[in-house]
């Protein structure tokens, strides 16, 4: 997860928010959760509070930096794009019905809690007996930049195998049997006697869907005489 920080250079003296637009034009609440946006008049809490740095862009000058977690506004698979706008209080608590914009629309794409669409991938493990393959788990998540993503209680994942030469899947593993993430944020699934036969080259496709995006993978791998 990321942390942008919202800047604006004014006046000094004043008191300066940000609220954060969705493409709709409404304004996220955060007083609730993640995405939620809503209307105007319905937002609890629609402002962020910056802090005034005084003179720090020159004399008679502040600088009024708010530190927004990206992850507060959208943690999910969904690419967001929304926009930052500043500004300026009127009276004893924010307004943005009468309250002054302070500045121009500062466009923000969020995935995952981070800017940016995420170079998102899956990786797995897949491990069997070494000696009679009566014995198979197959680990599976999902890493952008070298870091695991931590998926929601809703992700799912599932896993089909079959013989590379063969037509049809000879092992289906459901996410029923995969159920959810662990503490690591990874599947975890084991089999025993799943019926794969010495000497041979196996070919998994996983699958892992969360927030109604989906990645594919696949994998060969042998299980040893």
């Amino acid at each position: 997860m990321s942390t942008e920080t919202l800047i604006r250079l004014d006046d000094s003296g004043k008191t300066i928010y940000f609220a954060i637009f969705n493409a709709s034009g409404q304004v996220f609440d955060f007083n609730s959760g993640v995405l939620a946006f809503a209307d105007l008049g319905d937002a609890v809490e629609p402002s962020l509070a910056a802090t005034e740095y005084a003179d720090a862009g020159g004399f008679g000058k502040s600088q009024y930096i708010a530190s927004l977690n990206l992850a507060t506004i959208n943690n999910t698979a969904a690419l967001l794009s929304c926009t930052a706008i500043a500004f300026e209080q009127a009276g004893g608590s924010p307004d943005l019905t009468t309250d002054a914009p302070r500045s121009q629309p500062a466009p923000l794409e969020i995935q995952f809690g981070r800017e940016g669409q995420n170079q998102i991938s899956i990786h797995c493990g897949i491990s069997t007996d070494s000696t009679s393959g009566s014995y198979l788990e197959v680990q599976a998540w999902l890493e952008s930049n070298g870091a695991v993503i931590p998926l929601s209680a809703s992700a799912t994942c599932s896993c089909q195998i079959r013989q590379i030469d063969a037509e049809a899947d000879g092992i289906q593993i459901t996410t029923a049997n995969f159920g959810n993430v662990n503490s690591q944020y990874i599947f975890v699934h084991s089999k025993a006697n799943p019926s794969l036969e010495n000497d041979r080259q196996y070919r998994a496709k996983i699958t892992i869907t969360e927030g109604g995006t989906s990645w594919s993978t696949t994998v060969d791998f042998v299980v040893l005489p």
